[in-house]
């Protein structure tokens, strides 16, 4: 009898993962083979449509690396401005001859 997958794809984090189950014809026996794989539930597609699970994820490694160093750049350019604001200030006024 088969197992039950569904309970252990749950996870408390909020990440739904979904089985993914592809059958493979065999080159050298002509018999179908079952390859079954565990995925984010998201990727299923892009996995169906010829992906690999590596290149999925070096995809999202990409993606966050990218949102690391604009966050990085954002919070470089709020601590540059305020310096450049307080050089204005401490700058001496030049007064109007009388």
């Amino acid at each position: 009898m088969a197992k039950k997958v569904v309970a252990s794809l749950k996870n408390k984090s909020g990440v739904k993962y979904a089985k993914l189950v592809r059958s493979v014809k065999s080159d050298k026996t002509g018999a179908y083979k079952f390859k079954e794989e565990i995925v984010i539930e998201k990727y299923v597609n892009e996995i169906l449509a010829g992906k690999s699970q590596q290149q999925v994820i070096d995809e999202l490694r990409a993606k966050e690396k990218e949102k690391e160093a604009v966050k990085a750049a954002a919070e470089a350019s709020k601590e540059e401005a305020p310096k450049e604001e307080a050089s204005k200030e401490e700058a001496p006024k030049e007064e109007a001859p009388n």
